[in-house]
């Protein structure tokens, strides 16, 4: 990947990031389609959650909080995530 390339300190923590960005969304996918296999509502309600808690980790994770609010919502079949960010600069 890009540390093997560029060998620098930077280089290595950026492909550490993309290697733990692409297992979160690996996650999100098996519990996303674990979602619509479940009949159960409070089972559905908590992998919902679980697949709410996983977007906000990829999001926000390594952010800086800065004077500005972001909102991000997703809006997929069966689940709606909103996520406010407040950050200080």
């Amino acid at each position: 990947m890009l540390a093997t390339i560029l060998k620098s300190p930077v280089a290595t923590s950026t492909t550490i990031l993309i290697i733990e960005a692409f297992a979160k969304i690996r996650e999100l996918s098996r519990n996303l389609s674990l979602l619509s296999e479940i009949d159960d509502d409070v089972q559905q309600q908590q992998l919902g959650r679980k697949c709410g808690d996983i977007i906000s980790q990829i999001i926000t994770e390594n952010t800086e909080a800065s004077d500005t609010e972001t909102t991000i919502e997703v809006n997929l079949a069966m689940l709606k995530i909103k996520h406010t960010i407040k950050r200080k600069k």
